[in-house]
């Protein structure tokens, strides 16, 4: 596997044993909520600061995933992390001068937890995109690159990378049979509408996405 980091957070590779989403397909150049979007060869050089600026933001996220749900379930009891975990109050990854600006991060998934994680249209023709993949191939992209072009705005440009449930996720998204005392009523009070349990160790959950604002032209 490539693309992996310690806590095993995103995915490149996954069992073609996983059942996914049977979610109406976006063909690529459809409007999406009045917009165009296209997905761009991630080794085109055109998109090479985007891509390396958007894969460098998403690794610090999820680096920071994976070490607060260690901190938090090491201190406190899970259903207590419950209402704490996922960098509720994330900031923006910093940007080094003349490098693209990072404006925006999102978590999302076909099977989203919390309602704020919903994802928009272009959002979801990603996660169908990728779902494809993996059920096809039985193997994720490392990520993907995104322009979204809707008139009388500025060009949008997305990176999305693949990330899998890592084993110390499994404590709240794993077998609601297998939950610690407390861990599932604590999710039905939060989350009534939950959708993100039933995962295995490694199987895929979703997406982190960032938006890029790249360098003006001199």
């Amino acid at each position: 596997m490539t693309a992996l980091i310690s806590a095993g957070l995103f995915a490149a590779e996954s069992p073609k044993s996983i059942t996914y989403t049977d979610s109406a397909k976006l063909a690529p150049g459809a409007k999406v909520e009045g917009a165009v979007f296209t997905f761009v060869d991630p080794t085109d050089p055109a998109v090479a600061e985007i891509e390396q600026a958007g894969y460098r933001a998403i690794d610090q996220v999820g680096t920071k995933l994976v070490n607060e749900t260690t901190r938090e379930l090491a201190a406190k009891d899970t259903q207590l992390a419950v209402a704490v975990l996922h960098l509720k109050n994330l900031e923006m990854p910093k940007t080094a001068p003349g490098a693209p600006k990072i404006t925006a991060v999102k978590r999302t998934s076909l099977h989203i937890r919390n309602p704020a994680n919903k994802p928009d249209g272009a959002d979801q023709a990603a996660l169908i995109k990728i779902s494809d993949q993996l059920t096809d191939e039985g193997k994720a992209p490392k990520s993907l690159i995104q322009k979204i072009e809707q008139e009388g705005k500025p060009v949008e440009w997305r990176v999305y990378r693949p990330i899998a449930v890592s084993r110390s996720c499994l404590a709240c998204h794993g077998d609601p049979s297998k939950f610690a005392p407390g861990v599932k009523e604590a999710l039905d009070q939060q989350y009534p509408l939950d959708q993100a349990t039933d995962y295995s160790a490694q199987s895929w959950r979703g997406v982190i996405r960032v938006n890029v604002e790249p360098v003006a032209a001199k």
